[in-house]
């Protein structure tokens, strides 16, 4: 019985009109956000194959070049080190905060003291406030409401003319009769996400990418069937079709509209970060006092560092000029470390709280499945950190002492090497993610099942 229900309701569905052009405008807008996702992640693709193609050249140039003969440290200083993360496992997911992070950048030893990724990009900042439309944009925003649009009048519109009973005479209970029928009704919502995410992992080429993409095919369908539990909850207390089609999209608009910016504005208000203009200012400063006292301050760092004295004392404008630019890190350091604390206190309270709205869980999810979400890229500028702490240790004796760099010295020299997150890790926080998803579709679930039984319907005697 249950399964002819089943095909029935898929036969009816098939003969709406109004059905297939939802599939229709659904899967144009699925075929959209990819094709929109694929621009900025072909771009990030082509821009690192190209940052690594020249440093190999630069690589080959300078061991044949010192091959004949030490090569003066600054020169080499000067041309900088070059950082690439490398392409996001899962790109047409989700575009995350690729356009907000270069994703590259050159360390150079003169500039060490200017703030860490400083974007040399142009991107609109009204696309930068609304967020890009890709495949994530698609399935948490839009998902829901054509998803909706499908299944809002499951018992609802049969109660208000009166043939529920008629409905449910076919010895069904009305919880089955009406689970099989948002389960038919939304099946072609979901097999048109499913393949969409599937087609996201065409671009992928990392070693999980199986892992993500199966986690990802979890997300969504998990995603889809809390709405399809909240519809079927709506349906079991509405008495209008009308009255369950505004409250599901009142309950569109709280969870995915009002709770990720209530929570937004929540967190940036807890956890304020300093502004970047402050902190610009605030560089600006220090090196205009640094360097009114470079002579002092170079003179203060021998006394220290006598053994990286040059010879006959008589130092240049590079060792000057390091010395100047270590007192501005110096002096900017608390301002950066509180900057980037109040940013990890925002995307932790993010992640505590991303259970208020499934569609915050669903986001932060897809954005760390496709390798696009903060963890990533935070990850990628403390390396750089590190590589700046590298080029540092490496480049500045040498300079203030005047050693040139050898074929002795080519293995040495500061190389960047990304070092991706544990997979347990960010396993960890989709996992987390997808179970509370579970938890709020199986709580709705069983509230529509209490409020499904005939007793309470006045259908059957209790």
């Amino acid at each position: 019985m249950t399964s002819r229900l089943f095909h029935l309701e898929l036969r009816l569905l098939a003969r709406e009109r109004a059905a297939w052009m939802l599939l229709g405008l659904f899967a144009a807008a699925l075929g959209y956000g990819l094709w929109n996702g694929s621009g900025p992640a072909q771009g990030h693709r082509e821009v690192a194959t190209a940052l690594t193609q020249d440093s190999e050249q630069f690589q080959r140039q300078l061991r044949d070049v010192l091959g004949q003969q030490p090569v003066d440290p600054k020169a080499i200083a000067g041309r900088g080190t070059t950082a690439v993360l490398p392409p996001a496992p899962l790109p047409l997911l989700a575009t995350g905060q690729s356009d907000l992070s270069p994703g590259h950048e050159t360390v150079v030893l003169w500039r060490l003291a200017t703030p860490a990724d400083t974007r040399s990009e142009l991107e609109n900042p009204s696309h930068l406030m609304a967020g890009r439309f890709d495949l994530a944009f698609v399935l948490v925003w839009l998902f829901p409401l054509f998803l909706l649009a499908l299944v809002y009048d499951l018992m609802a519109g049969d109660r208000e003319a009166g043939t529920l009973r008629l409905a449910l005479a076919q010895g069904i209970t009305p919880w089955r009769w009406m689970a099989r029928r948002a389960l038919a009704r939304g099946l072609p919502m979901l097999t048109l996400a499913a393949l969409a995410t599937l087609a996201a992992g065409l671009s992928g080429g990392s070693e999980s990418l199986a892992a993500r993409l199966m986690l990802a095919l979890g997300v969504v369908l998990t995603y889809g069937l809390f709405w399809l539990a909240m519809a079927v909850a709506v349906n079991a207390v509405a008495h209008s079709a009308a009255g369950a089609a505004t409250a599901l999209g009142a309950a569109w608009v709280v969870l995915v509209l009002v709770a990720p910016t209530l929570l937004n504005v929540t967190v940036e208000t807890l956890y304020p970060t300093p502004s970047r203009p402050e902190l610009v200012a605030a560089g600006r400063k220090a090196s205009g006092e640094a360097e009114k006292r470079g002579g002092e301050l170079l003179n203060s760092f021998y006394r220290d560092h006598p053994e990286l004295a040059p010879p006959g004392q008589q130092a240049d404008f590079a060792a000057q000029h390091l010395t100047v630019q270590s007192e501005v890190a110096r002096a900017l350091d608390p301002v950066r470390q509180q900057f980037d604390a109040q940013l990890a206190r925002q995307q932790t309270a993010v992640a505590r709280w991303r259970f208020l709205s499934p569609a915050i869980a669903a986001q932060e999810a897809l954005t760390d499945l496709a390798g696009t979400g903060y963890w990533r890229h935070r990850a990628f500028r403390e390396q750089v950190g590190g590589l700046r702490q590298a080029v540092s240790d490496f480049f500045t004796p040498r300079i203030h002492k005047r050693e040139p760099i050898t074929m002795a010295d080519l293995d040495k020299l500061p190389r960047f090497a990304f070092r991706e997150e544990p997979a347990g890790v960010w396993m960890g926080r989709v996992l987390a993610s997808l179970a509370g998803m579970l938890a709020l579709a199986g709580a709705l679930g069983a509230w529509a099942w209490r409020s499904l039984r005939p007793a309470r319907l006045g259908i059957l005697s209790a």
